[in-house]
């Protein structure tokens, strides 16, 4: 079961909101936020503060998936706390609209969520033993996801309502259809370095200037402790009874049937007016005769779901168990058969229209095919379980006793394990995992010398770690990086030459030299002219292809220049020939309706982020950047 949760989510704290409501932030808590009492406040929003423990959160959840530069950086942190600000003016500016989400809404997207299910149905006990090992409360996890709910609400709907005309519609496709003919020579770097000479003075002065380049890494090794569902499911041997009890939970009605769907989805919000419900109704129900008469399902879904996850895949929902989408779907699902479409289906999201692409039931092995599997199927539930209880135990014991993992190695009944050394960037064993290291050279272990807490390293494993030895990084002798800054120095001066080389070239070409004299001339081969568009860079680079359509328009006969440093690889320089505008009146459907999506998302985010502006614009904001 927690192999099947992972698949679908990578921490279930950070990302339910973000799948399920589509709220675009990983920033929690918006009532811990304004918290009262001494605590040090990072930013004050209309006189409510943001707490330095709710910024220093938000912060944890980037942990292990950023470069640790960039995570600590100061434009990073100001952008980690500008979207603090702006969640907390989301929510609070939702509650003056009148946005709220009723306790049975609420109910049925927590119900609806397939990492709190069992077998396809809500598990309470699952739902309280996963929140707890996440270390929140049922309430206010609850409260939170009210929160990103109702300003997901906004952001659908803004999102949604960009309005665009044929006339921008028809403008775009014949952009996105426009082609240009280009041709172009790359100076390459690689000759460029054979060639270059590097003395050991410049070698000596570029060691001496960027010493902080040529660091033997940090390293540490350290004692850790694990707890693993695989590890206790070894432990468990189920009973007859309790293999016979999960054969037969597996007799459910419709437990073996598999269905494949798609569906249209006319988003409506759960307070809609009536003459919204109404209009929504009506459009579902003239889609609903188009796909009757023979329209392709994927089509129609594609032009007029508002689902965004599933309308560009055409409405596909893939493989569908019984119990995972809305009791509503379910039943107007299993009422269809193979190719069928159902009528217009109401739910909390708005309308919707199913179509059932495919449906197959196998037949039921008996007892004794099945043992095998229902011995590991019985193991890794109970060992889940086991988990789920000694979690709570575990992050206690090395919380409370921070100088040891003894207390916690006893709660476990292991023996801690050590490592071999290693560096930031990982290495053998518990160091192969991205998480482990970032808490072995976190400053709670490495600076303070306390035990880590407790972190999954991968689904059902998690570590806690304490240091053992510390090797601080040092600069490398000379002699033995000296081959290193010579190959670097080489580089720098073959792509210093390339640039020069192109701007001459350049000047040779915008008077009046054709590009295959001038490139024939310095030995540079003129790669044969290829026609691209915006979308098809017909095996060329896309940096070329970028400038290509750059450059404005050749004249008559005369083509126009420009070139674009392609990194290591060298400059190329580019030459547009032609440009051929696409025919106004011949755009295929399937053209017209990308440049229609694309503009009208494109408009639609502008009002979000127009609307997002003016919240803050009006907010009385200030910010303490000295506690950040």
């Amino acid at each position: 079961m927690l192999a099947a949760i992972h698949e679908k989510v990578k921490g279930i704290f950070a990302t339910i909101i973000l799948l399920m409501v589509g709220v675009p932030f990983i920033l929690w808590g918006i009532n811990s936020y304004f918290e009262s009492g001494p605590t040090l406040s990072v930013a004050k929003v209309d006189g409510a503060a943001i707490s330095q423990r709710a910024y220093r959160d938000a912060l944890e959840q980037f942990r292990g998936r950023l470069d640790p530069k960039v995570a600590e950086s100061a434009t990073f942190k100001q952008m980690v706390l500008d979207g603090l600000i702006e969640q907390t003016l989301l929510v609070r500016d939702a509650g003056d609209s009148g946005y709220r989400v009723g306790d049975q809404r609420l109910g049925q997207v927590i119900r609806g969520l397939p990492y709190f299910q069992r077998n396809g149905s809500f598990d309470p006990q699952l739902y309280e033993s996963l929140l707890r090992r996440e270390g929140i409360g049922v309430q206010e996890f609850e409260e939170r996801l009210r929160s990103e709910f109702v300003t997901g609400q906004i952001q659908g709907g803004l999102a949604g309502s960009g309005f665009v005309t044929d006339a921008e519609v028809q403008a775009l496709a014949r952009l996105l259809r426009q082609e240009r003919e280009l041709v172009y020579t790359v100076i390459r770097t690689e000759p460029l370095a054979a060639r270059a000479s590097v003395t050991p003075a410049e070698i000596e002065q570029h060691y001496a200037a960027h010493g902080d380049q040529f660091l033997s890494p940090e390293q540490v090794r350290v004692e850790y402790l694990r707890l693993a569902v695989d590890e206790l499911a070894t432990q468990i041997s189920p009973s007859e009874d309790e293999l016979r009890k999960a054969y037969a939970d597996e007799a459910s009605p419709g437990a073996s049937e598999k269905r494949r769907a798609s569906h249209i989805l006319l988003a409506l919000p759960e307070n809609a007016p009536a003459d919204a419900v109404q209009g929504a109704l009506t459009k579902a129900r003239d889609i609903e005769k188009q796909a009757r008469a023979g329209k392709d399902f994927a089509a129609l879904a594609r032009k007029y779901s508002t689902d965004t996850s599933t309308a560009p895949k055409g409405g596909d929902l893939g493989e569908v168990k019984p119990g995972v989408l809305p009791q509503e779907l379910d039943d107007a699902l299993r009422a269809l058969k193979p190719g069928q479409v159902s009528a217009p289906v109401r739910t909390a999201y708005g309308y919707h229209l199913l179509k059932l692409n495919a449906q197959s039931s196998a037949p039921r092995k008996s007892f004794a095919e099945r043992r095998a599997e229902l011995v590991k199927l019985v193991r890794t539930r109970k060992a889940e379980e086991r988990f789920f209880d000694l979690t709570e135990k575990f992050q206690t014991a090395a919380y409370e006793h921070p100088d040891s993992l003894a207390t916690a190695a006893a709660v476990l009944g292991v023996e801690p394990q050590k490592s071999g050394w290693f560096t930031r960037a990982g290495g053998d064993g518990i160091a192969a995992s991205p998480k482990a290291v970032e808490a072995a050279f976190s400053a709670e272990v490495l600076t303070q010398r306390r035990n880590s807490d407790p972190v999954e390293i991968r689904p059902g494993t998690l570590v806690a770690v304490r240091l053992l030895e510390h090797r601080p990084a040092q600069r490398r002798p000379l002699a033995e990086v000296r081959a290193q800054i010579e190959r670097q120095l080489r580089q720098q001066k073959a792509e210093a030459e390339a640039r020069s080389q192109a701007d001459e070239l350049l000047q040779q070409l915008r008077s009046g030299v054709p590009l295959s004299a001038a490139a024939s001339k310095r030995g540079l081969s003129v790669q044969p002219a290829k026609t691209v568009t915006r979308e098809k860079a017909a095996g060329a680079d896309p940096r070329i292809v970028e400038v290509a359509f750059r450059l404005s328009r050749p004249g008559a006969g005369k083509p126009v220049y420009d070139s674009v440093v392609l990194g290591s690889q060298g400059v190329a320089v580019v030459a547009l020939t032609r440009v051929a505008d696409a025919d106004s009146g011949k755009a295929d459907a399937a053209t017209v309706e990308k440049a229609r999506r694309l503009l009208a998302q494109h408009r639609g985010a502008d009002y979000y982020a127009m609307y997002r502006g003016g919240l803050r614009q009006k907010a009385d904001l200030k910010v303490f950047a000295d506690r950040l």
